[in-house]
């Protein structure tokens, strides 16, 4: 997942390496490559559906942009976009830089500093989670500072309510504990949601979009289970879960992800 200021930046740094321009270093790294897939299409749409179709020239700021994930395709569906990177790990910046050609620079949600007032769009993909409880306000607060009137915060973080599916009720964490991983353990936390909500609010932002993955996340266990045996009905499964999801997105069912657009 991507990144910010914590106290594990080597382990970032070596999961970097290590995966390199692979979902695996910024998603899952224990999902099969078609579930990181899934998850992956599942943010990408709900960013590219808050940008503007007829955007031109637009100024964004990707915190934790990892080797440029999702930056690429909006560069692809936006050529005119100005798109500056920020990560903790100094590897994904240099493999930012190369993959987008866009600016990019080592930094921390918390405490960085650009042109106030000046981004259209501020990209924000399971950071929040890395960060010390007591410094997220503050975090969100230095977001908005850099927001543009009529600006968005697009923000997609872990939900507690998830985490028991996600992990399936602990089991893939045991399970973990007795298998060789390529990366060290880079930790982060999930969130009550009226703990988020609340220290959004707070912090001066204004939610007025809320969505969530509930399908996905009731059914994880039998997702990863049948993705890891039958590879080849991946597809069809997640066209299912897919239209599930779609329509059950705005419920308060648990959710491994919420993703909300803040505004000043």
């Amino acid at each position: 997942m991507e990144s910010s200021k914590f106290t594990n930046d080597d382990q970032w740094e070596e999961r970097s390496r290590i995966f390199g321009s692979s979902p695996k270093g910024v998603l899952f790294k224990s999902l099969p490559d078609f579930f990181n897939e899934y998850i992956h299409h599942w943010q990408l749409k709900k960013i590219l559906s808050e940008i503007a179709p007829d955007s031109g020239k637009i100024n964004i700021i990707d915190i934790g942009c990892g080797y440029g994930r999702i930056s690429l395709p909006i560069l692809e569906k936006f050529p005119e976009a100005d798109i500056t990177g920020i990560d903790v790990s100094k590897n994904y910046v240099e493999l930012f830089q190369k993959n987008t050609g866009k600016n990019a620079f080592v930094g921390f949600a918390e405490d960085f500093s650009l042109q106030s007032g000046h981004y259209d769009y501020i990209i924000c993909i399971t950071v929040l989670m890395y960060i010390d409880k007591d410094k997220i306000e503050n975090t969100i607060s230095n977001f908005l500072r850099h927001l543009k009137k009529g600006g968005k915060i697009l923000l997609i973080e872990p939900l507690q309510s998830g985490t028991y599916f996600q992990t399936c009720f602990g089991a893939l964490n045991l399970v973990n504990k007795f298998k060789k991983t390529a990366a060290s353990n880079t930790g982060g936390n999930s969130f009550q949601y009226h703990f988020l909500q609340s220290l959004i609010h707070k912090s001066g932002g204004k939610i007025i979009r809320e969505y969530r993955l509930p399908a996905t996340t009731l059914f994880f266990l039998a997702i990863y289970i049948f993705t890891n045996i039958f590879t080849s009905g991946g597809r069809l499964l997640f066209n299912l879960i897919s239209r599930c999801d779609e329509y059950l997105k705005s419920t308060k069912l648990p959710s491994i992800y919420i993703f909300s657009v803040v505004e000043k």
